[in-house]
């Protein structure tokens, strides 16, 4: 027999003969938190896409192909039979529970190695948004997405993201921006303290350096006037050729260092969300709306969408399956139930992480970020070292 949902939850007649069956994980979770709270009663819809909202299932379920397909705002206000507004608070709320989802479920995930991008994209004519992601190789998974402009801070707070919730430190392939390099040692570099040579003149300054676990590389292209690319060039920022290549072969990531597949990525985002295609009409007008999209399109591609490339056999394989986060390619309507609720313990968890890695670590108080220097750093010291000046 069907649980009967509170007043406020109460669907309508048209609602319930429209509407498909709830699938019974959904159908038992009312019974299952009155059990655990016996003085609350909480809604089986609440966490879901169909969380205070009057609309049938199939409707919800024909907006959330919508965006999948990258239909614009007006074409899924007419495909779906609503009004333009509806389509927005659909939007916002789908977007908010999947980067709620993003935040709660990808944690301690074994990644091995990490392609960094960002890509151009308009709001408005006259508004610029960067698109900032994070791709998992091998498994085409999306680690996270941030947005704003192509600054430090930006790219500090990606690499944050990536080293919180990865199980060990990747590998890294970016571009040839330059504030990636800086950014990584603000929040994986150690503080490497010189010893003084003698007892007269000031202590070193205190640096930042990389650790012997940090392996990254970029890819360097060389544009003529026109935007051709006219050279490619790869270059060994923090490991050593050797070494790097090495890792490449032992994580089993190929042997080239490319950037190949968040590249491959972009165009699947740019052919599927309206707003960021190249020359298109259908642009957000609103920032909430731009990232909202992004973010439905991401947590429908890690879920829903099975890769060409992640098959093995006739066996579909989503990015999700392949990263171990679940065992099966999840359908539309499963994924409409499905509950996110807010858990104040992971976004906690997740807050004083992110505080302990963005920080300068030029500082006093830096805990176990502390290195001792080797005895190979020393070596390399002395013989970078300026000639001693007289005192």
């Amino acid at each position: 027999m069907r649980p009967r949902l509170p007043t406020l939850f109460m669907p309508t007649r048209r609602q319930v003969h429209m509407a498909a069956p709830i699938p019974a994980a959904e159908r038992t979770t009312k019974w299952r938190i009155a059990r655990s709270h016996p003085s609350r009663e909480c809604s089986a819809r609440e966490g879901t896409l169909m969380a205070r909202s009057k609309l049938p299932a199939a409707t919800v379920e024909r907006l959330l192909k919508c965006q999948r397909w990258g239909v614009c705002d007006e074409g899924t206000a007419d495909i779906g039979a609503v009004d333009l507004k509806t389509v927005y608070r659909f939007q916002a709320l789908a977007a908010q529970r999947a980067e709620t989802h993003q935040r709660q479920s990808v944690q301690h995930v074994a990644v091995e190695g990490v392609q960094w991008d960002e890509a151009h994209s308009k709001r408005h004519p006259k508004q610029v948004e960067w698109v900032h992601t994070a791709l998992a190789m091998g498994s085409w998974f999306l680690l996270w997405v941030d947005f704003g402009p192509r600054t430090q801070d930006i790219a500090a707070a990606l690499s944050a993201q990536v080293v919180a919730r990865a199980r060990q430190l990747p590998v890294f392939l970016t571009d040839g921006w330059k504030a990636y390099t800086a950014a990584l040692l603000q929040v994986v570099g150690v503080v490497y303290r010189r010893r003084r040579r003698g007892k007269v003149g000031r202590q070193p300054k205190p640096r930042l350096v990389a650790p012997t676990t940090l392996f990254y590389a970029q890819v360097v292209k060389v544009r003529n006037q026109t935007g051709h690319v006219v050279e490619v060039s790869r270059r060994v920022v923090y490991g050593g050729p050797r070494r790097f290549g090495k890792q490449l072969r032992l994580r089993q990531l190929g042997e080239t260092i490319q950037t190949a597949f968040v590249e491959r990525w972009y165009g699947t985002l740019r052919g599927l969300v309206a707003p960021l295609r190249r020359r298109t009409r259908c642009l957000s007008w609103s920032r909430a709306r731009h990232r909202g999209k992004v973010w439905v399109m991401v947590s429908l591609d890690t879920l829903v969408m099975p890769h060409k490339s992640l098959h093995q056999g006739r066996t579909l394989r989503t990015p999700a399956m392949a990263i171990g986060l679940t065992d099966h390619v999840w359908s539309y309507r499963a994924y409409l139930w499905l509950p996110v609720p807010t858990a104040p313990a992971l976004t906690k968890q997740m807050d004083e992480r992110m505080a302990q890695l963005l920080p300068p670590g030029l500082q006093d108080q830096t805990g176990s970020r502390i290195q001792a220097p080797t005895h190979v750093e020393e070596e390399q010291e002395k013989e970078a070292a300026p000639p001693a000046e007289a005192a």
